[in-house]
């Protein structure tokens, strides 16, 4: 069964709002836009729902609620405090969807002020007992609801899964984060939570002990190093506030298996990077766990780093504000502060990059020593189709009309992959450029660039060098290829047909330079070249020969 639409009516921020869903969406706006109400609506709905359900009772105190955002629940109207009259003021939700077998499904929970002091009513109602069922069943989450920056405590001592579970259903599962990796061990699924992370934050490894006889707390400790060596672990709240995040929300979906993830404004104090990161989390979610991810956001580089399938949804003063007239997407980030880089001198060409291509794709424009005016942009979310439009419109403000260039990494995708991955941007007129090589860093790490770089080395020390930094790191390598591709199977060959992994890069095959990916191999070449280099040399000091000829032939230079 799948919930399709949301309606909230008379909640906090809102008065009357319905959200039509994707497998991802994304509430953007400012502050006080009503963002967090909707998320608060639907967990509160759905807590009441079950806590009825599990009672048989249409009354209930409010201490014994699941969740509700304040203490006072009355005053949760957006009308005015709630009241018992059946016209009165009352909050609903209603959930739409459809059943397993395609059926149309509703259900309605209304929620209002009982008639005995601290006591709430909920009414329930819907269309199809199964789909009420689906939402109601009091033993599973069918929300899990992860608030703002959700910190950790310093300690946590044991605790039992239903106490765990009752935290988790009330919003407070940061409170138990220790405990609920700890059941996800016992549970036998660590290594599904290393894996999910793996993409997103590279290798880690987890271990969480507890000795009842010696110890009073939970430890929970992790290791970011390959191979996770024993003197790499680290107590998880060292770890930095993006991993504990992601970490997070990760653990909640592989204990509590939700069927809707309701994350509010995650980008709080995360760096822009880190933002990049959660999309990519919120991605992974849906496609392996079929759970509807909701989340709230003001953050601008949340919203451009979503992938292309993403729902966004702006809302202004608790309503949602309509966005698919012509400049609708420009003022929606504008509200979110996004476009701060437009140029009023214009441009011939204006190649749009992630920010940690810009540096290096400046300097190569700067050496095709033509007299051709080429501005490059950082704008995180390049590879997002809706951002292409935003940044079609932003071209249109420029006094030249320029040509709009998508740069992406190539990422071990196929030429076919990219030209089908370049389609939606075609449509809007703009051009890709996909260099050869998985990524710009790759061009840096070569043999022919680390050789200009350190001219006064042998070459053939200089080969030597590379060499031994490509063995060292074939394994990860190999790993990182094999998941790239996975996903690109997964994205463009749906029905099948897809070039087998092992005919593309055979297990007894050596490494060649386009299945290298600079980032990861940059640090190892740089180790063993000063192993036989007198100084250390910044290899991004001049810009790759070789991605400068690549940018010039697409250019028609």
């Amino acid at each position: 069964m799948q919930i399709e639409k949301i309606r909230v009516r008379n909640f906090k921020r809102v008065s009357d709002l319905t959200l039509e869903l994707g497998d991802l969406t994304y509430l953007v706006g400012g502050n006080n836009s009503g963002k967090s109400s909707v998320l608060q609506a639907v967990h509160m709905a759905v807590s009441c729902a079950q806590r009825s359900a599990e009672l048989q009772q249409v009354v209930i105190a409010e201490s014994m609620l699941r969740y509700c955002p304040t203490g006072e629940f009355q005053r949760l109207g957006n009308s005015g405090p709630y009241e018992n009259r059946k016209d009165g003021s009352r909050g609903t939700v209603d959930l739409s969807g459809k059943t397993s077998d395609g059926a149309d499904a509703s259900y309605k929970v209304e929620i209002y002020k009982a008639r005995n002091h601290h006591n709430v009513g909920v009414e329930r109602t819907g269309v199809y007992t199964g789909f009420g069922q689906y939402i109601c069943d009091p033993q599973t989450l069918f929300s899990v609801y992860v608030p703002g920056l959700a910190g950790i405590p310093h300690n946590e001592e044991l605790q039992s899964y239903a106490s765990v579970f009752q935290k988790a259903a009330g919003g407070e599962a940061n409170l138990v984060f220790r405990n609920i990796v700890r059941l996800i061990r016992e549970k036998g699924l660590l290594q599904e939570l290393e894996d999910l992370l793996f993409d997103v934050v590279g290798p880690c490894k987890f271990k969480a002990d507890y000795d009842s006889e010696r110890e009073r707390y939970v430890d929970l400790q992790v290791s970011f190093k390959e191979g996770a060596p024993e003197d790499s672990f680290v107590p998880m709240d060292l770890s930095g506030t993006g991993v504990i995040q992601i970490t997070q929300i990760f653990a909640y979906v592989i204990l509590f298996r939700p069927k809707v993830l309701l994350v509010d404004e995650p980008d709080s104090h995360l760096h822009p990077s880190r933002q990049a990161l959660l999309s990519t989390a919120f991605t992974k979610i849906v496609s392996r766990y079929k759970c509807k991810v909701i989340v709230s956001t003001h953050s601008r580089h949340l919203v451009s780093s979503a992938p292309p399938e993403t729902r966004l949804v702006w809302l202004r003063e608790g309503r949602v504000e309509k966005h698919d007239e012509k400049g609708g997407l420009t003022s929606m980030l504008l509200d979110l502060g996004a476009l701060d880089q437009i140029d009023s001198k214009g441009a011939d060409y204006l190649i749009c990059t992630e920010d940690a291509g810009k540096k290096n794709l400046e300097k190569c424009v700067k050496a095709l020593g033509k007299n051709i005016n080429v501005k490059v942009i950082s704008y995180n979310g390049v590879s997002n189709a809706a951002s292409a439009a935003v940044i079609k419109e932003m071209a249109a403000m420029f006094h030249n009309q320029p040509e709009i260039i998508i740069h992406r990494d190539r990422d071990f995708l196929t030429d076919t992959e990219v030209d089908r991955w370049a389609e939606p941007y075609e449509k809007l007129g703009l051009s890709i450029f996909c260099p050869v090589l998985p990524d710009i860093e790759s061009y840096y790490v070569t043999e022919e660039h680390v050789t200009k770089i350190y001219e006064k080395v042998d070459p053939k020390d200089v080969s030597l060098a590379v060499a031994q930094a490509n063995d060292a790191v074939e394994a990860e390598m190999r790993r990182k290829f094999k998941d790239k591709r996975q996903q690109a199977n997964l994205h463009f060959w749906r029905d099948g047909g897809s070039p087998r992994t092992e005919d593309l890069w055979d297990k007894d095959a050596p490494m060649k330079e386009e299945f290298t990916l600079g980032k990861l191999l940059l640090p190892h070449v740089n180790s063993k070249i000063r192993e036989i280099a007198p100084t250390g040399k910044d290899l991004f000091k001049v810009p790759s020969s070789r991605l400068v000829d690549e940018l010039a032939r697409f250019l028609k230079l």
